[in-house]
């Protein structure tokens, strides 16, 4: 029963990280609006909730340090601070002063929650225990955006949307007070020269670098698809969340394909296959005059994105086992310093090419990643 109570727990956890996590992009337009600011400034709103991604390393250490239920809890109740604060924040400085608690909650509670369930499942059960979370997630990623789209469109407030946040985190936390603490290691440090040794080896390096690469299609198209639609298509803030909720069908695809198959046809391989599809997916989008067949793009892009990132990222815990979590540490430094360096530079390229730049950028960005991968010469 206890186990029960803790898989609910963390599960509720998930989707609700998840869940604000997949807003932004979808409600760029109103956000926009409601905030009264020019559209290609919105992915600003990302830039603090990016930035503390740099303290992942520091984070995971923290829960071995102290126990992983503390730093749930902690992260928890930052997560409640965010919300209530993005729930009344009337101001576009105020909200993205909010989703630096959310951020920060975001990054720790996606390095803590399986290690927090994993300190009392066994090695042969684990992996039904991680595939729960990812359901959570892409069952986040599929709703939110139509869900969150309808609301705000309805009654023209955050608030809607960033109370229920609010009160489901409490109710995680409540949980929690009835959940055991993990293990402690008081002697747990983090070893920078750990992560430098990891960057002199050439594989380490080139992978962290496709991971840049690679994350710059999602990083930019995601955050102005929906900015694009409305002022090319005269598209609603609602049919915008119908359409990423779709594409997000893509990303359940990918990733049920990817955990299905990639034992099969190897990691690496299907990694490039995916990644390829991917690219052949975004490159005619700005030609395109057909929505319905921007959206048949959207969901290959997302079965492409998420079923390759999948792959890749199992294929890079294995690259040095003895190393895993310091390099899966280093992947998602890489993935803050992406979503940061985009949120600072994407408004000075959407100003200068609007859609259709970002697409070349991110075209020629997911080429060199693939050349890249290429030429890793990984034997699985």
């Amino acid at each position: 029963m206890k186990r029960k109570f803790m898989f609910l727990t963390t599960v509720l956890i998930q989707l609700i990280i998840a869940s604000e996590m997949a807003i932004i992009g979808p409600l760029s337009p109103f956000l926009a609006l409601y905030f009264g600011i020019d559209q290609s400034m919105v992915i600003l709103l990302s830039l603090g909730y990016s930035a503390v991604g740099f303290l992942v390393p520091y984070l995971g250490v923290f829960g071995d340090k102290f126990g992983k239920k503390r730093s749930i809890s902690i992260s928890l109740i930052l997560l409640i601070l965010g919300s209530v604060l993005g729930a009344l924040a009337k101001s576009a400085f105020i909200f993205a002063f909010a989703r630096i608690f959310i951020g920060f909650a975001y990054f720790s509670l996606s390095a803590t929650n399986l290690s927090y369930i994993s300190e009392f499942v066994s090695y042969q059960n684990r992996g039904k225990a991680s595939g729960m979370l990812r359901f959570a997630f892409a069952m986040s990623i599929l709703v939110s955006p139509m869900v969150s789209a309808f609301l705000v469109d309805k009654y023209d407030s955050l608030a809607v949307i960033y109370i229920p946040y609010a009160i489901v985190a409490l109710l995680a936390l409540v949980f929690l007070t009835q959940l055991p603490e993990t293990k402690k290691y008081p002697d747990v440090v983090v070893n920078k020269k750990e992560f430098l040794s990891l960057l002199h080896n050439p594989i380490a390096k080139k992978m962290l670098i496709t991971v840049f690469l690679i994350l710059t299609a999602p990083t930019l198209i995601l955050n102005y698809l929906g900015i694009y639609l409305i002022n090319n298509f005269n598209v609603s803030q609602v049919n915008i969340g119908t359409i990423y909720t779709i594409a997000a069908t893509g990303t359940v695809i990918g990733t049920f394909f990817s955990g299905t198959f990639s034992d099969k046809i190897g990691k690496y391989k299907l990694a490039k296959i995916l990644f390829s599809i991917m690219l052949v997916a975004i490159i005619p989008i700005p030609f395109v005059k057909n929505l319905i067949l921007i959206i048949l793009l959207a969901i290959l892009f997302s079965i492409g994105m998420d079923g390759g990132w999948t792959s890749y990222q199992t294929l890079a815990s294995e690259i040095f086992p003895e190393k895993r979590g310091t390099f899966m540490s280093l992947i998602y430094t890489v993935n803050a310093i992406t979503i940061t360096f985009y949120s600072l530079v994407g408004p000075i390229i959407y100003r200068i090419g609007g859609f259709p730049l970002l697409i070349i950028i991110a075209s020629v960005f997911l080429s060199l990643a693939l050349y890249i991968i290429s030429t890793l010469k990984i034997e699985e």
